[in-house]
């Protein structure tokens, strides 16, 4: 049985799929229908950020180290920021929540940009100066979406 998360009261499937209102209460339904109930993604979706994250600045950082230049590289911080994600994300409130997903998204971001940057053969100095501009094209992004997530959930 499905309920209304604003009145309790009882839904139907037409409530929720056709109109997305609820018959009581004329609350919004349409956030029933995603997964996105504590933050803007997922607990996998937010793992598999952090592992791509990972990912792209270890072949950064084998680009650029010599000595770190193993396969062991890319699977620590591979795996490792993927865990890290995961096992920190499960332990947190909606809003602590959001901060953690900022992190990542801005981390991605910046990943973005030095991977960039080794693409294009750009020395280390080019790296992560990108680095910090992606981590802060995507801090800026999320302060957008913040606003937005505040005020779907009315908080």
């Amino acid at each position: 049985m499905l309920q209304c998360p604003n009145c309790q009261g009882m839904l139907r499937l037409n409530d929720l799929v056709v109109s997305s209102k609820c018959p009581n209460c004329g609350a919004d339904l349409s956030k029933l229908l995603t997964p996105l109930e504590t933050g803007i993604m997922t607990d996998l979706g937010l793992t598999l950020l952090a592992g791509t994250t990972g990912l792209l600045f270890s072949i950064v950082v084998i680009v650029h180290v010599k000595e770190l230049r193993s396969p062991l590289t890319v699977v620590l911080l591979v795996i490792g920021s993927s865990l890290t994600a995961w096992s920190r994300v499960k332990s947190l409130k909606a809003n602590e929540r959001f901060l953690w997903e900022q992190f990542w998204i801005a981390a991605f971001c910046g990943s973005i940009g030095s991977f960039w940057a080794v693409l294009m053969g750009l020395n280390w100095i080019w790296s992560i100066t990108l680095a910090v501009v992606g981590f802060a094209i995507g801090y800026w992004i999320c302060c957008h979406y913040k606003k937005q997530w505040q005020k779907e959930r009315n908080r």
